[in-house]
Formats: C-alpha cells, structure tokens, sequence
C-alpha cells in the first residue's frame, strides 16, 4: 500500500483555508436571489423554519363550495399541500415578503425573462403554477433547522442566514473531496489537481453564495462517492458499505439527480466480489432491482420520469438534441442571472474542448497504466459521469446544475486527463499550469460575467 498523497496535515489546512477564501468571494459577489429557483426554496424551507413539517399539508379541495383558485395562487395552494399546519394568511404574507426583497434588490431588473415591473403579489406573476414543494423534503428540513434561531427576523438577514449553511457545504464537500483525492491518487499533484478541479470550479464554487437542494445533493454524492472509493481501496469495513448505502438512500430525500449514486454502490460492490459466482450473484440482484425501478418508473407520479414508452422515447430524442446539450454546457460552464446571460461563444468552446480532451486522455488511462492512479476508483468515477449524463438525457431538460452530484467524480477524471500523462518529475510543474488555467477561467467567469451581469449593468 503507498500512503495517501494527501496527508501532510498542513497541505490540508491551506487547501482548505484557500477554498474558504475563494467560496468567501462568491459567498459576499453573487447578488441576493440570483440562485436559480431561491425564492422559491427560500419559501419552502422558511416555513419549516416557523414550526412546520415539510410534508403532510392541507390539500386541495374541488368540491369545496368556493374555489380555493380564486383566493389564493396556484403557488400557494401547491405550498400549502405539502407544508403542514400553515395557514393561508401566513402564505400570502411570506411570498409578498420575499417579493419585497426581491424588488429591493433588482431581481426584476436582473432576470430578463421575469418582466421589469416589481409590485407583485404573488409568486404566479413570476412564474405562474411554479412551487419548489414538488421537490423532495430533506433538504427543505435541514434548512429549515439552519434558519430556525432566525426565523422572525427580516427576509434578508434570514436569506443571508441561509445561505451561509451553503457555504458551509461548499468547504464540507471540498473537505469530502480531499479525501477521494487522497484515496484515489497515490501522487500528491494528481490529488491536489483534483481538489483544485472541484474547488475552483466557478458554477460549483458559486453555490457557496445561493440557496438551492443541488448545493446538498452535491455534497452528500461526493460521500458516497468517498466511501465507495475507500472501499474499492482496500477498506473492508463493512460499515463503510452500509454507511455508503445509508447516504445514497437519504440522498433520494434531497433530489433525483442523486441517483448516480446508487450506480457508484453497484459498481464498487462488483468490483469488490472476490469471486466470478459473488459478481455473478451481484449482477442478478442488479437486474431485479432494475425490474423494481422499472416498476416505480410505471407507477410515480413525478413528472422526472416519463410514465410510457412514448413519452420516454420523445424524452430520449430530446435530450440527445444540440439544444439540450447547448444549454447544459452554457449552465454547467457559466451562465449568469438565472441562465439569461451567458459567457462568449469563444469561451464556451475553448472550455469545451479542453474538458473533452481531458476526459479522453483520462478515459486512456483506465487501459494504460498511469503511476499513482487507482483504475478501479477511475473506473467508478467514469460510471457516475456517465450514468449523470443519461439521467439529463432523460429528463429532456439540459441544466448545468442536475450534473452537480457527478462533478467530484469529474474532477478526480480531469486531473488524470491532464497531470497523468507527465512522469513524476513533470507533473509539480503540470499542477502549477493546471491551476493557472483554473485562476484564469475563474476570473473571465467572475469579472468576465458574474459581475458584469448582476452588477455593472445595473450600475451597482
């Protein structure tokens, strides 16, 4: 066994103090509800924060002698099935709150498509039917908890309140990836090169400075992802499967595109079979949890899934169109004031190119040995990439954000892309260009974009 690449306790401390820095600057730059769905979230989690479970409402009655459409908004009716005990007083009141705040703050200013007038009353003359309560409870329940000791002060001291629980998960999953780096790398400028990936990363880096589920969706997958490469590494702890397979499952209870998650489980439990017949037994439990999947698939009632073949096929072609991938890498690469601003073309496809280059030169080295890698934690690595990018062929809908959960396994792949092929001696001087290219992406992504968009535009 060669020592982990990441144990010097001090590297570790100015890793860590670097990425608090930089996860300061977009936690004080990124302009106050510019996190995508925030207001909505923000909704959600605030009246939990008030004493509520997220779950187990009053729903909607249509027999009902008055039609509760016509009292109140579709938003609100959609809240209140599913937050418990909230009344219909207390729900106009909140999203006439944070509507008020977003004025302030020249949300509608900001978001082209939102429309530029700000005296609205309701959530639906933003986006009308939409609600964050169709998402799944657990983190709406955490940030609940965070926000309660403030729950009766402002909207912004509660809004800035609960966006320092994101950037404490933003240092938790750098902290995480650490540790992969570590596990999965024996060379310490392949894990440092990792770390940076991730932690400089401008769209990841800046859910430091928003409210949003995919902020613990990504958090909870790089531990999974953790674990089952500790596993794969040699540690034959049962606890550390179970504790694994514990944080997949809750992880569902934060958002589907955690699902990968689960292929990371089933990759790392055949991978470490000792024998043909337990791989074997393995696969056949796959297939019947495949034939379970297929039969939640038919019966859910979410609109993630399509619910007949037609409409999965219509999913599929939809998602394998340009567009789709247009807007996944726009929202995954950079993209600013809720998706309406985007970076140059230029940029775009320079950044594209140098990932799919990387990821080649990486997907390489699972066939030619590259010293200091762990092929069976690269291999994993490239399972989750890839099951991440067929769950948003699936959903026919490219946003960057829903490959978030995969972007730890990513950052492990474009390390060994771009620092594996140099030997021992090169690759210190590979890591110092590699987070020079890093700085500099950075920069055109704050000062080329972020900034421009959500402020000097507006002459803020």
């Amino acid at each position: 066994m060669h020592p982990p690449a990441l144990t010097d306790r001090r590297l570790t401390r100015l890793v860590l103090v670097a990425a608090l820095l930089h996860g300061l600057a977009y936690f004080f730059i990124v302009a106050p509800w510019m996190g995508e769905d925030e207001p909505w979230q923000f909704e959600y989690a605030s009246h939990v924060a008030d004493g509520h479970w997220p779950w187990g409402g009053r729903p909607y009655d249509p027999r009902a002698e008055v039609d509760e459409r016509t009292l109140m908004s579709a938003s609100q009716i959609q809240m209140r099935e599913r937050v418990s005990g909230v009344d219909d007083g207390a729900l106009e009141r909140r999203q006439r709150a944070i509507l008020a705040s977003m004025a302030q703050h020249d949300y509608f200013r900001r978001v082209d498509w939102a429309g530029v007038c700000p005296d609205r009353s309701d959530f639906d003359q933003v986006e009308p039917f939409f609600t964050a309560a169709k998402q799944p409870p657990g983190y709406f329940a955490v940030l609940g908890l965070w926000m309660w000791p403030l729950s009766s002060a402002s909207i912004d001291t509660q809004l800035t309140w609960a966006r320092c629980s994101s950037f404490l998960l933003y240092l938790a999953s750098v902290w995480i990836v650490l540790q992969l780096a570590s596990v999965a790398f024996t060379d310490r400028s392949l894990a440092l090169a990792a770390v940076l990936a991730f932690a400089w990363f401008p769209m990841n880096a800046r859910q430091a400075g928003v409210i949003n589920n995919d902020v613990l969706a990504r958090t909870t997958a790089a531990l999974v992802l953790m674990l089952c490469a500790k596993r794969l590494a040699g540690d034959d702890r049962l606890r550390t499967l179970i504790f694994a397979a514990v944080f997949a499952a809750l992880s569902l209870l934060i958002k589907p595109t955690t699902t990968s998650v689960f292929v990371a489980l089933g990759v790392t439990v055949f991978l470490s079979a000792k024998s043909i017949a337990g791989r074997l037994a393995i696969a056949s439990s796959g297939l019947v949890l495949l034939a379970g999947a297929f039969y939640v698939w038919r019966t859910q009632q979410t609109t993630v899934l399509p619910r007949t073949v037609a409409a999965f096929f219509e999913r599929i072609e939809r998602g394998f169109s340009l567009e789709t991938f247009t807007a996944l890498g726009k929202g995954f690469l950079g993209g600013f004031n809720w998706l309406t601003r985007d970076l140059s073309t230029p940029t775009y496809l320079a950044l594209a190119a140098f990932l799919a280059l990387t990821m080649l030169s990486g997907f390489s080295a699972l066939f030619h040995t590259r010293k200091g890698v762990s092929r069976p934690v690269l291999a994993l690595c490239f399972s989750v990439v890839a099951f991440q990018l067929a769950l948003v062929v699936l959903r026919g809908v490219g946003h960057g954000r829903y490959v978030m959960p995969a972007l730890p396994a990513l950052s492990l792949i474009v390390a060994v892309g771009f620092i594996g092929p140099f030997s021992e001696f090169r690759r210190p001087t590979a890591l110092r260009v590699f987070a020079t290219l890093l700085c500099l992406y950075d920069v055109v992504f704050l000062w080329g974009g972020l900034v421009p968009n959500e402020y000097l535009v507006w002459s803020s």
